[in-house]
């Protein structure tokens, strides 16, 4: 099985990462990374809806850090919390959340 190699032009939470300015958030992202590797249907889906997101905030013009910072606040942050607290059943539904409301907050079809 091969794994889909995360960038910031399929991933939205790659983007939130990397663009964002907390350094602590090591262990979250090493359990994020660990996601790609489970059901890869799920994991085609997220990686083909965050492309649209991207690609639709780059047409946008809303591709820069301070969207990233908006999204890292309003949507990563409580994901993050998540892994913290071990919740880790709710992780994958809240990824699935946080997409579906990007898509609609940018109007991705």
């Amino acid at each position: 099985m091969k794994l889909i190699r995360n960038t910031l032009d399929n991933c939205v939470l790659s983007n939130v990462v990397q663009r964002n300015t907390d350094t602590s958030d090591d262990h979250e992202i090493k359990y994020l990374k660990s996601l790609r590797s489970m059901d890869q249907q799920t994991v085609s889906e997220y990686f083909t809806r965050s492309t649209r997101i991207i690609n639709k905030m780059r047409e946008l013009g809303v591709d820069n850090n301070e969207a990233w910072d908006s999204i890292t606040q309003s949507h990563a942050k409580p994901i993050m919390v998540l892994i913290k607290e071990q919740n880790f059943n709710a992780v994958v539904p809240a990824i699935k959340q946080m997409i579906l409301s990007l898509e609609s907050q940018y109007g991705v079809v």
